[in-house]
């Protein structure tokens, strides 16, 4: 692992200890920093991409496309694909218009290796004692999914990386289920312990991503 990033290591702990700051913030901030100071202009780290926003429907329309077709007289009820514009319209009034959302998801964080256009998204939650944080993450774990993006991308790893933090990785209940439910690819799931001390987030980073996107 490259350690000339130590001397920055203090401004991206503070950063990932604030109380306040959340999970995808904190993870943003380090491996962007990281990236950064370690490889130069090698590597691109994007908040909130919209590459999937529309993914439900492209992986529908890849399965029936008639879905997808547009009505002799649409409404508003109505969603068909342009190829022309390469999107999805549907009738807002008398209005066509590009659909707004619905039709997919917006993961956190996506790195790209520049040199080769490799990419990797990375979903963060924060979650306390109880909730279903995990439970909303686990779109990005399903074979559909996996499979509809790793094509979508060209590549033939796993495209998708979760970073989980707060009380729920202290606790074995949650344990037990994320390695349940990220289990068939258990390298790609971090769980960021208390403190959230960013030396074991980084050798994560290099160990279990970057040699994917290198590759």
């Amino acid at each position: 692992m490259a350690t000339h990033y130590l001397a920055r290591r203090a401004n991206w702990q503070r950063v990932a200890q604030q109380g306040g700051t959340l999970a995808e913030e904190a993870t943003s901030v380090v491996i962007r920093d990281y990236l950064n100071e370690t490889y130069p202009n090698m590597y691109e780290v994007v908040d909130k991409p919209t590459d999937l926003k529309f993914m439900y429907f492209d992986y529908t329309r890849q399965l029936d496309p008639a879905m997808y077709e547009k009505p002799a007289a649409p409404t508003a009820s109505d969603i068909w694909y342009d190829a022309e514009r390469d999107t999805y319209m549907t009738m807002v009034g008398d209005r066509e218009t590009v659909v707004r959302g619905g039709g997919g998801c917006i993961p956190d964080l996506k790195i790209t290796h520049i040199p080769n256009g490799h990419s990797m998204f990375i979903e963060c939650k924060n979650q306390g004692d109880a909730g279903n944080a995990h439970e909303r993450a686990a779109k990005f774990a399903t074979p559909s999914v996996v499979a509809h993006v790793k094509k979508m991308l060209d590549v033939t790893y796993n495209p998708f990386a979760h970073v989980f933090t707060g009380r729920m990785v202290e606790s074995r209940k949650y344990q037990v289920e994320l390695a349940t439910t990220y289990g068939f690819d258990i390298s790609h799931l971090f769980l960021w312990k208390s403190g959230r001390p960013v030396e074991p987030l980084i050798e994560w980073l290099e160990n279990a991503i970057l040699p994917h996107l290198r590759g």
